[in-house]
């Protein structure tokens, strides 16, 4: 077991040890938040084999103190796969002062890499974590684009907490779909003035193949009594 008094040992792996034992290096230092590990992913992410930067990225999105988000904020801009990383560190991480640098990584991933990278998943989350408005027009592109009912699930869970319009407008067409936890979401905000919503919820309440939570959200909106007039 590494302890304080190996510390000097470790830094120089991390700098330019062995590619394993630099991969080793940059992860203790990460996980121990030191405040050299920063500077020392930025070199391996220069100067590192692929192996050696992947490495330096997941050992980034580890940390957790603040000087990992404050170097985030720096590296947000960066063409990169640290660039990439410094947007989800954000994402989970950021405040409403970072929402632009979200929403710019979240645009970037769609146009760099489409509708399926397995990077929007945290990015969409933080778009709804941090209530980003402007990423509506986005995270409805993905819905409808993207090949993963997860990743659409979480699509609908970040518009109804960014989209004003979420009730009266994507929530229905999202109380057809395939994805159970995206058909609850859309049963707990769908506008119920919509006759079209109104005999989904109850064609959704009376399905004894649906999901129990789907139908729990259901009978929040429109009461038992409505359920079983079905």
């Amino acid at each position: 077991m590494a302890g304080p008094e190996d510390r000097a040992e470790i830094v120089r792996a991390a700098e330019d040890g062995t590619e394993g034992a630099r991969c080793t290096a940059l992860r203790y230092l990460a996980d121990h938040d030191d405040p050299e590990a920063p500077d020392l992913i930025e070199r391996a992410v220069a100067t590192g084999s692929g192996l050696v930067v992947e490495a330096a990225v997941d050992a980034f999105e580890r940390m957790r103190g603040d000087a990992a988000v404050d170097r985030a904020r720096g590296w947000a801009h960066r063409p990169d796969a640290l660039g990439a990383a410094a947007g989800r560190v954000l994402a989970c991480r950021g405040t409403a002062r970072d929402s632009d640098l979200v929403l710019g990584a979240l645009r970037e991933a769609v146009r760099g890499e489409g509708c399926d990278a397995p990077t929007l998943w945290t990015l969409v989350d933080g778009a709804g974590r941090l209530g980003i408005a402007c990423a509506a027009p986005v995270l409805r592109h993905i819905y409808r684009e993207t090949a993963s009912s997860h990743l659409r699930g979480r699509c609908a869970r970040a518009l109804a907490a960014t989209d004003p319009s979420f009730a009266t407008g994507f929530a229905v067409e999202c109380l057809w779909d395939c994805e159970e936890t995206t058909r609850e979401i859309a049963a707990r905000h769908a506008e119920t003035g919509d006759a079209r919503v109104v005999e989904r919820l109850r064609r959704l309440a009376a399905d004894p193949a649906e999901e129990a939570e789907v139908q729990t959200a259901v009978r929040s909106r429109i009461g038992p009594d409505a359920a079983s007039a079905m």
